[in-house]
């Protein structure tokens, strides 16, 4: 079974397997935890994007190995879209995506730093993802939360 914990702490701080962020294709520059995470690694992720390699599209995914600056030992970028727009359903099918790839890659702690859409309250955005951890159910995972947005 899945559990959730809900931390106050930046995305570099945040001591998972993985820490995972969005970046989408109508933020330039990148934004939120993604900007914080990009700019601890050296800018990888800003790199791809102007080299024309990544481009923030849904179900993209961008992994970085953590060059000693992170929490956590990788850090994932996952391309959500546009963010303008970005409904309720759509921002769960990103997080249930999300949640598909870390597990699939064998990363049972999982760290998310999420940004809560522009109607949206922490606590919609933390019931959100626990909707999608109950969905998920197939592979057992911690899951840590952040809701920053720098």
């Amino acid at each position: 079974m899945s559990q959730l914990r809900v931390l106050d702490l930046a995305a570099d701080r945040m001591e998972g397997e993985v820490v995972a962020a969005f970046f989408f294709s109508d933020e330039r520059p990148v934004q939120g935890p993604a900007a914080l995470l990009d700019w601890r690694l050296g800018d990888p992720l800003t790199r791809a994007l102007v080299a024309a390699t990544s481009f923030g599209r849904a179900g993209e995914h961008f992994l970085v190995r953590n060059n000693g600056k992170l929490g956590s030992d990788w850090a994932l970028f996952v391309g959500g879209g546009n963010w303008q727009g970005l409904g309720p359903e759509t921002y769960r099918s990103l997080v249930n995506h999300l949640l598909v790839v870390c597990t699939g890659a064998g990363f049972r702690r999982i760290a998310l730093c999420l940004a809560p859409l522009a109607a949206m309250t922490g606590g919609e955005l933390e019931r959100l993802v626990r909707q999608s951890l109950e969905e998920f159910g197939n592979a057992p995972c911690e899951c840590l939360l952040s809701l920053e947005r720098i």
